[in-house]
């Protein structure tokens, strides 16, 4: 491992040499003199192929060398380009400030949209959705499963070879569950997205919340001086049939901006696992096929109004209501050490709940003056319920398949899970010549409250069990206070640092058990960026963050719940935050070949284990602090589109992996693992028309904390046709077409081998169409949100 670190070191080490150059420079501001910032000048030679690109820093100012000759410079950001423009360089050139507006004309060249599939940024990957063949006709997970560095396995999102991260919306945290997470985002059509950030090392404006960095969803916002819609509808075929109907709603005029969505679906699936437990004596082989059917709906509702020069005001609503049943029998078969069968459990499981999201926000921009110095004033609300239902019942058999009298069970669990959360921050933006510095703080509170209801149902009526059945409340509060500087030390270098400091008060009640658990801490989050521009072709990185994983609410949660005689699962009210830091040296060609080494150490690392007694063969799923952990790996990715017909993202991610364990039940491992992808976009014919869409992955065999992963392949296949005048689009897609997601993952719990073969019905076909109507143009300015922290915990 050594060897390879150094040689790829020595490598990214490498400078090329450059013949004479000059010097093409410039200010780019917006419409309110404020320097726009991460906006991009490319140079095109003749041949319109791509010869140099540079990225305007804090205070808008661009700089590019290239040798004497006629080139286009093209000035854009995030996809929008306003200015196309020849020019001769034959001396050093000041094209001054460049002013740009929401509707805008420069040396007589319209406006127009002129998209790229992937930018890098200085602290994130930019994924123009709106731009992407595989994500046309999909949902918010789709798009993830397309976006580069990002992968989506068993509806668990993580960034290639760094573990999960949290997903926001709109710079807003969901405090959800994996499986709520995933539901919602179904509920979101891609076609809703503008964008997706793969944000790996997040400012200090950010919450600290998040492993390895965080993921933000960007939705379509209303365009300038106009009004546009979106419907649409999608057919998705796996073992059963699922659809949806969506649309979406813009409009921009003078002061007033509106935005509306709605999607309305249903998804079914039909999952299967294959779990087998190795005792010393016997065998434990459990069969599992899951059929479950979700209902989907949500809505988005918004409005932006400037009310003076300096005040900006506007109201975002967002709400998803959700109706999920699901119904299996598992079958355990018990092997003696000849392999013969001694005996079965069969288990009928039904579960109905119904997650129901509302999410309320109030943003205010106020502008200091025309320098881009600003105040920006977030006040969020959300509520989140879910209804729980699950009811199940079986009987051990012997071989013969007979019941075993005495053996039946029958029990209902219901649980009501509600949370509140109530929260505001504030940002103050001040650029200076001498640096940039932002400052600001935030506080929140939130209240959840769960009522289990356990009933033992061998009679056929339902009694209540006072033993099992329990109230418990969890009240949280947090309050965070943030600076960070930038400085531009030289044309060269430039530096920023930042700190964060995170007070939390938790108080947990058990009402069954009078139990009541509190905790109380501060923490201190540092950021440091250090970044090397040897010339317009190279520059070089040093970033370094800490960050926490707070314990989700239904972790803390001390409830037991069983689901049959030899398995059960239970929270832990003493479960600790894990602190992750997160050191990465990156080097970057061309704003396309991007290389990293990085390091992650995370303390207390916890998680949900199934914990095994080799004396009762009975399995307790709970959440533990089990681990210390540190990696170290390497990552390169290059985005290749030097043809306009063809952008292709590839790379590759290699790393190692030790885990130190705190506890007996866990052995300490350590070893390696690899990934391998590639994404890429066709346009087929000259009229732009025709596109291919075409993904692949490949997951080598290797370990991921404790667990031991072997091979696995993903292909994603996807046709778009447009159609009158560009506005009808029809695509076609084929997921999974290797049917090759069925990981085999192995792993030890008290000395007890485990493993699990588990197919989530990945292998789809998808049929969608969507038409556009309405009056498009620039895009008005974006807003983000306040409620960052607070979502990605809830159940």
């Amino acid at each position: 491992m050594n060897k390879i670190i150094l040689l790829a070191v020595l490598f990214l080490f490498q400078i090329n040499a450059f013949s004479q150059q000059f010097s093409i420079k410039g200010k780019i501001i917006n419409q309110n003199k404020t320097p726009l910032e991460f906006a991009t000048a490319t140079l095109l030679k003749t041949d319109q192929f791509l010869h140099k690109q540079a990225s305007t820093d804090s205070l808008g100012n661009f700089i590019l060398n290239a040798e004497k000759g006629n080139y286009t410079l093209i000035i854009e950001q995030f996809g929008t380009e306003f200015s196309n423009k020849e020019i001769i360089v034959n001396q050093d050139l000041d094209l001054g400030t460049i002013e740009v507006k929401e509707q805008v004309q420069l040396d007589g060249v319209t406006v127009k949209s002129r998209k790229k599939l992937v930018e890098q940024k200085v602290d994130r990957l930019v994924f123009n959705v709106e731009n992407s063949v595989i994500a046309t006709g999909g949902t918010a997970l789709d798009a993830l499963k397309s976006t580069p560095t990002v992968r989506v396995q068993n509806e668990t999102i993580s960034i290639v070879g760094k573990g999960e991260v949290l997903v926001m919306i709109d710079d807003r945290l969901n405090k959800m569950t994996q499986e709520d997470l995933a539901a919602f985002l179904k509920s979101i059509p891609a076609d809703n997205i503008k964008s997706i950030e793969v944000i790996t090392t997040p400012p200090a404006k950010y919450e600290a919340e998040g492993n390895s960095g965080l993921i933000n969803i960007k939705l379509k916002t209303a365009k300038a001086n106009s009004w546009n819609a979106n419907i649409g509808t999608s057919y998705v075929q796996r073992s059963y049939a699922s659809g949806n109907v969506n649309g979406l709603f813009l409009y921009n005029y003078n002061k007033l901006s509106l935005q509306a969505s709605v999607n309305k679906g249903k998804d079914q699936f039909l999952t299967t696992s294959d779990n087998r437990i190795y005792y010393t004596d016997e065998l434990w082989k459990q069969d599992i096929k899951t059929k479950s059917k979700t209902d989907l709906l949500s809505i988005g509702l918004g409005f932006d109004y400037k009310l003076t020069e300096k005040w900006t005001t506007g109201i975002k609503y967002l709400g998803s209501f959700n109706d999920r049943s699901s119904a299996n029998n598992p079958l355990t078969t018990r092997y003696n050490t000849a392999g013969e069968i001694n005996s079965y459990i069969l288990s009928d499981v039904k579960a109905q709940n119904k997650p129901q999201m509302n999410s309320l926000n109030w943003n205010n921009v106020f502008a200091l003056n025309n320098e881009g110095k600003n105040i920006t004033i977030d006040l969020d609300y959300f509520n989140y319920q879910k209804n729980d239902s699950r009811a199940f019942s079986g009987n051990e058999m012997n071989a013969e398949k007979e019941n075993i009298e005495g053996t039946y069970f029958s029990a209902i669990n219901s649980n009501v899970n509600r949370l509140k959360n109530y929260s505001g921050k504030i940002d103050v933006s001040l650029p200076y010549s001498f640096a940039n510095i932002s400052f600001g703080g935030k506080g929140f509170y939130t209240n959840t409250k769960n009522d289990l209801k356990v009933f033992d149902n061998e009679t056929g009526t339902p009694v209540l069990n006072t033993t099992y059945s329990n109230i418990f409340t969890y009240k949280e509060y947090n309050e965070a206070l943030y600076f960070s500087a930038n400085k531009k030390l030289s044309e060269k270098w430039e530096t920023q640092l930042g700190l964060r400091a995170e007070a939390t008060q938790t108080e947990g009640f058990s009402e069954n058990l009078n139990q009541t658990n509190k905790n109380n801490y501060l923490k201190l989050f540092p950021t440091a960026y250090v970044t090397y521009n040897a010339n317009d072709n190279n520059s070089y990185s040093l970033n370094y963050s800490r960050r926490i994983r707070r314990p989700d609410f239904e972790y803390l949660n001390p409830f037991v719940i069983r689901t049959s005689p030899f398995y059960y699962s239970e929270g832990n009210p003493f479960l600790k935050p894990s602190i992750i830091d997160n050191l990465e040296f990156s080097y970057i060609r061309n704003q396309k070949w991007v290389n990293n080494i990085y390091f992650s150490q995370v303390s207390d690392f916890g998680q949900e284990l199934a914990i095994i007694d080799p004396e009762t063969n009975i399995t307790k799923s709970s959440p533990i602090n089990y681990v210390n952990t540190y990696q170290i790996g390497v990552s390169t990715y290059y985005n290749f589109n030097k043809y306009n017909w063809w952008n292709s993202f590839m790379g590759f991610n290699l790393n190692y992996q030790n885990v130190k364990s705190k506890t007996n039940l866990i052995a300490s491992v350590d070893g390696y693992n690899g990934y391998i992808y590639s994404n890429n976009d066709f346009t087929v014919n000259n009229s732009k028309t025709l596109f291919l869409g075409l993904n692949y992955g490949l997951q080598l065999p290797g370990r991921y904390q404790v667990f031991n992963i072997s091979t696995l392949n993903i292909l994603d296949v996807s046709v778009k046709f447009l159609a009158l005048k560009k506005n009808l689009s029809i695509t076609l897609t084929g997921e999974d077409l290797l049917n090759a997601q069925k990981p085999l993952i192995s792993y030890y719990s008290n000395g007890i081998k485990n493993t699990m073969k588990n197919y989530g019905d990945s292998r789809a076909f998808r049929i969608a169409l969507s038409y556009k109507f309405g009056n498009e143009n620039v895009k008005s300015k974006e807003r983000v949100f306040g409620n960052e922290e607070e979502r990605n915990r809830a159940n």
